[in-house]
């Protein structure tokens, strides 16, 4: 695979960080550079279609995306991972470990679930941006929906520009397969150890979405971040690397996991 993947040496096996909906690995560098700095090799792909890898060929749908990650695991030779997903990037890896879940020894859900509260809804907002011009009028709401309390304006910027990056075609693609996504009747399937972090004031991904998901993956757990929005990594950094990390590094020290926690 030739698409963008930002990386971070260390140990395997390696940590893979997917990014949501027009957004790319960028979203991910402050997780990346905190588990290097234990050790731990990181993998962020640009997913295609997305950021860097703008120009990498489809499908763009959820299914499609968790395939193009276990092509380009095998072609760099890894077996087995530990996947970090966030909003789509989440759903993108339900999917995965789903599909390949001998490939995966620990998931970390953010921001993210398993339906969408209104699909019809959902897939009008993509009707609408298909019929829209690929701006930056079209896409700055997207990204502002992103925080609750906004970075910078030399980041919110940067973001925007991330956003620009994508194919409009794989953006629609992408926006009406995460709309009709359904995986919650087959989350009690999934047998690693999982946890699931939600922003409490996240009006994509609410904390209910998160409960709707714990309920169902066996031994899962939940956490909610105060005074976050849809990017808690980024918007209380401190707080979501405090719950996050000791999960992640659970597994260095414990093992791969075998089967249910």
């Amino acid at each position: 695979m030739s698409y963008f993947t930002l990386e971070r040496d260390g140990a395997n096996p390696p940590v893979v960080l997917l990014h949501g909906f027009c957004q790319s690995s960028a979203y991910w560098e402050p997780t990346a550079d905190l588990l290097a700095a234990a050790g731990i090799r990181c993998v962020a792909p640009d997913l295609p279609g997305f950021g860097a890898s703008a120009d990498e060929t489809g499908p763009y749908t959820m299914t499609g995306l968790a395939d193009s990650l276990a092509r380009l695991l095998n072609a760099r030779g890894i077996a087995r991972i530990t996947l970090i997903g966030g909003s789509m990037g989440g759903v993108v890896a339900q999917h995965f470990v789903l599909r390949y879940p001998e490939c995966v020894d620990r998931l970390l859900l953010v921001a993210t679930g398993a339906t969408t509260a209104d699909p019809a809804a959902a897939l009008a907002k993509a009707d609408a941006m298909e019929a829209a011009p690929w701006d930056e009028a079209a896409i700055t709401p997207v990204v502002n929906g992103f925080f609750l309390h906004p970075p910078s304006d030399a980041e919110l910027a940067r973001f925007r520009s991330v956003a620009l990056k994508a194919a409009p075609s794989a953006a629609v693609e992408a926006a009406r397969s995460n709309a009709v996504n359904d995986t919650l009747g087959q989350l009690p399937s999934i047998a690693v150890p999982t946890m699931i972090i939600q922003g409490r004031h996240d009006r994509a991904r609410t904390p209910e979405h998160g409960e709707l998901m714990r309920e169902r993956i066996p031994g899962a757990t939940l956490a909610v971040i105060e005074d976050a929005g849809h990017t808690p990594q980024l918007e209380q950094a401190n707080a979501f690397h405090e719950v996050a990390l000791p999960f992640l590094l659970a597994a260095r020290v414990n093992g791969p996991a075998t089967g249910r926690t």
